[in-house]
């Protein structure tokens, strides 16, 4: 009797192995017949990078330039054309001839051999050109005190042409060469930016980076206006921009004195000169202590005790309102409206365009990515 349990006791295992293989390999071929259905390489016209291709989420990527190359004619991201699609033999697709990668478009790809087919996601964006703050370039600004034009060397970019850019042609006009915003070199050899705020003649300086353009050729009227006001007024903020990111990362350091920092950026529907905020991301504190949330994280120092900030675009309206990006003034767009600028500001002092902030408050950045 013992012989006859511990033979079925055989028979139990070899039959459960043999189950459990063939559950195994079906599913394994399942999977290499759902792989099967995946694009080889999928391009658009202007595209410089390789697709991103991810067969476990059936999501499929496409880095843009923000410009169509050898031009200045931002990439018609809502508009892109397809100009291959390269799949394994026996297979076909539905992708359309132009695609929409603001937002997630579905297409099957199909098998006319095992009549098999696995629907995809194609989405897409673009980086903010010179967002690593690696490169600078020295301009000629006017300096109303010096009685002539000062060299200033601290300027984003590597021209005039630049989409960052700083205050220091309006700091310029006091004649110091101690520029609230300026390059330095991090101790693993990278370059940063370096925004610190200073006191000139009684007035505070905040050191800023932002997306845009500040006036060069101030008149006297400019600057006695400026400086008594608003700094505001000399920007032309922001840049075209039709895609819609999930959120940024930027790694920055803040030595407040006491005083609060600003990562902000928000995206924007411009009609007939009004600004509406479509979406808003960023960061106001001291980022004296990491912290985590559903929208905004903050990482621990790294080796050049950089933190690294990741922040989510929150697009609803009500949400909008209580973001503390979003500032009296700002008016805030209907939810779905589509995103036309980008707008995006860096500050040693958050209140530093009202002239106020805390004297030596140090903020400094690098790498500036968005997230899709």
């Amino acid at each position: 009797m013992e012989k006859i349990k511990q033979h079925a006791k055989k028979i139990s295992a070899a039959f459960f192995f043999i189950l459990t293989a063939s559950i195994v390999s079906a599913q394994e071929n399942i999977e290499q017949a759902l792989n099967e259905l995946q694009p080889v390489e999928i391009k658009v016209e202007g595209q410089i990078e390789k697709s991103v291709i991810d067969p476990v989420s059936a999501t499929i990527y496409i880095p843009l330039p923000y410009y169509i190359d050898g031009t200045s004619t931002v990439f018609p991201i809502s508009k892109a054309k397809v100009v291959s699609v390269e799949l394994q033999e026996g297979l076909t697709h539905t992708l359309p001839d132009e695609i929409d990668l603001r937002y997630k478009t579905n297409f099957i790809i199909s098998s006319s051999e095992n009549e098999k087919s696995k629907t995809w996601t194609i989405s897409g964006g673009y980086q903010i050109p010179g967002s690593d703050f690696s490169q600078w370039h020295s301009e000629e600004v006017p300096g109303f005190i010096t009685l002539g034009n000062v060299e200033c060397k601290e300027m984003p970019g590597t021209s005039a042409q630049s989409l960052w850019d700083n205050g220091n042609p309006a700091f310029s006009t006091s004649g110091s060469k101690k520029w609230p915003t300026y390059k330095i070199t991090l101790p693993d050899g990278s370059t940063a930016a370096q925004l610190t705020t200073r006191r000139v003649f009684g007035v505070i300086a905040s050191g800023n980076l932002f997306i845009g353009k500040i006036e060069r050729n101030m008149t006297l009227k400019q600057l006695l206006g400026f400086t008594n006001k608003n700094g505001k007024a000399l920007i032309d903020w922001g840049i075209p921009f039709e895609a819609v990111p999930k959120g940024f990362t930027i790694k920055f350091n803040y030595d407040g004195k006491g005083d609060e920092c600003s990562l902000a950026a928000t995206l924007e529907n411009r009609n007939n000169d009004i600004r509406l905020i479509v979406g808003a991301a960023g960061y106001i504190g001291t980022a004296e202590t990491s912290l985590t949330g559903p929208t905004l994280s903050i990482s621990e120092p790294d080796s050049n005790g950089m933190r690294t900030l990741t922040s989510f675009f929150v697009y609803d309206e009500d949400e909008l309102a209580a973001s503390p990006i979003i500032s009296e003034e700002d008016v805030i767009g209907e939810s779905g409206l589509p995103v036309t600028h980008i707008n995006v500001v860096f500050a040693s002092s958050v209140n530093g365009d009202e002239f106020e902030g805390k004297k030596d408050a140090t903020l400094t950045i690098k790498d500036f990515e968005l997230i899709y």
